[in-house]
């Protein structure tokens, strides 16, 4: 019995790191209970979605900057969720979406400590705007953002005093159509009958500079090509798809994430979909080089639910190490999409799995590996988030992470990640009775005394004095290290 409790122990805190930290109430919650005059609440929102406003959601009280430096700033319109953020020194862009106002792109100067709307309302036109993708700002006078269903807007000013002019492209998009689905946007019940959905739109554009532009849609990367000396257009380079599966099946592009001008990662998932529970797919794992595009993780979907790795593609494993036993490890067939990625050194990056936290490090460096494990000693503020995490990007030397109601920090250390010892707080490893690996900054959102009760859907810096962190109704701007 003591051995398979310390199995259990061991796998918990570096494959997932969480159950053993918090199972006896000891973890370490990075937005404490606290109660200062403001109303806590006791469950999360009815609604847990990846870029859809949530329900019965906590009121925003605009206040001062809290105790770690995150400061509320107030939004042109109370029902706005922020889908992505993309900041510079002295100016932010952002991209909303709203039941009544639908898309919407906003601009926050530090000059004026305000936010303004720069679109021109053209991406509300009938039938299109209906939800947001990822966007991306090559500098402050050009910008990119996309809306349902698959349209690239591009802005351009003269100066950061001009008006931006707006155009737009619908990708050439010409994948599969669904009569009971969208190409551009998954969903899934997570707890049937509870009314949880998670929604994750599978559109964006991401880029490495102003000539190198890169937009997802569905199952297709574009990438924004000049031919024969024309003006550039989106052109489709990557397709995931495999046309030997049932028509049930859908493939998916979430995320990018470039690690500079020659190297681009993108995320997503497949699966099969159906009226009821929606999407349930397995992580994919793309890197695009000069040499073109390579499938780093790909999976089929096995009758008991998990993910089995295809030929050709990296298996993960998990490393155990079990104090008086010594390290042993297996392979581990992962569960869920492929949400977040960040590259964390050339040929590697950290891929977030399910918005869970759980995550791998992939590197694809000899000898290849694809490390799952985990973050020890967070939570989410409040109990039953099916959604706790849903961005991690790299600032300088340090990996910041967004959830519902939640931002921390963490250590780049990819030789402990090759290792398997994770991410975690002093006193989860501790716990665990292991080495240490990447260790968390904490750091709390919470306003008033009361939690964050909401999804953060994106977190974003130029550097430690300069963080976003933007979500349902929120944007919190941190300029103190």
């Amino acid at each position: 019995m003591r051995r398979t409790i310390l199995f259990a122990c061991a796998s918990a805190t570096l494959a997932v790191l969480v159950a053993c930290a918090t199972s006896d109430g000891e973890g370490a919650s990075l937005d404490p209970f606290m109660d200062g005059g403001s109303t806590v609440l006791d469950a999360a929102s009815r609604e847990e979605a990846d870029g859809a406003p949530g329900q019965d959601a906590s009121a925003p009280v605009w206040a001062a900057c809290n105790d770690h430096g995150w400061c509320e700033t107030e939004l042109p319109d109370p029902n706005l969720t922020l889908i992505d953020v993309w900041p510079f020194v002295d100016r932010t862009f952002a991209v909303a979406e709203s039941d009544t106002l639908g898309t919407k792109v906003l601009e926050w100067t530090e000059a004026a400590e305000a936010w303004s709307y720069i679109d021109d309302n053209s991406q509300n036109a009938y039938d299109s705007g209906q939800y947001a993708g990822k966007m991306y700002a090559p500098s402050e006078n050009e910008l990119y953002f996309t809306t349902a269903p698959g349209i690239v807007y591009r802005g351009t000013r003269a100066n950061p005093s001009a008006p931006f002019t707006w155009e737009s492209t619908r990708l050439p998009y010409d994948g599969p159509e669904y009569a009971d689905r969208d190409p551009g946007r998954a969903w899934s019940v997570e707890r049937p009958g509870q009314y949880v959905t998670r929604y994750a739109p599978a559109l964006g554009v991401i880029g490495t500079s102003a000539s190198d532009v890169y937009a997802w849609y569905g199952n297709r990367i574009f990438h924004r090509t000049s031919e024969d000396g024309g003006p550039p257009t989106w052109v489709s380079e990557f397709v995931t798809e495999d046309p030997n599966v049932a028509a049930a099946e859908s493939f998916y592009i979430f995320n990018a994430s470039p690690a500079g001008s020659d190297e681009v990662w993108f995320v997503g998932g497949h699966g099969p979909s159906d009226a009821a529970r929606g999407f349930t797919g397995c992580p994919t794992l793309f890197r695009r080089t000069p040499s073109g595009y390579s499938t780093v993780l790909d999976f089929n979907l096995s009758n008991n639910g998990t993910c089995a790795t295809k030929p050709g593609t990296i298996q993960p494993t998990i490393r155990l190490e079990l104090p008086g036993f010594g390290v042993f490890e297996s392979p581990w067939q992962p569960k869920g999409w492929a949400t977040a990625i960040t590259p964390v050194a050339p040929g590697a990056a950290l891929v977030l799995v399910q918005n869970s936290l759980q995550w791998c490090y992939v590197d694809t460096t000899e000898p290849r590996v694809a490390r799952f494990q985990g973050i020890g000693g967070v939570k989410p503020p409040t109990s039953g988030v099916s959604s706790p995490l849903h961005s991690v990007v790299r600032v300088d030397d340090r990996l910041w992470f967004s959830g519902h109601g939640i931002v921390f920090g963490s250590e780049i250390k990819p030789d402990a990640w090759r290792s398997g010892l994770g991410i975690g707080t002093v006193e989860s490893y501790e716990q665990a009775g292991v080495a240490h690996g990447a260790l968390v900054e904490q750091t709390s959102v919470a306003m008033r005394g009361g939690y964050l009760n909401e999804p953060l859907f994106q977190v974003r810096g130029t550097s430690t004095n300069n963080l976003w962190a933007v979500g349902n109704r929120y944007a919190l701007h941190k300029k103190t290290p």
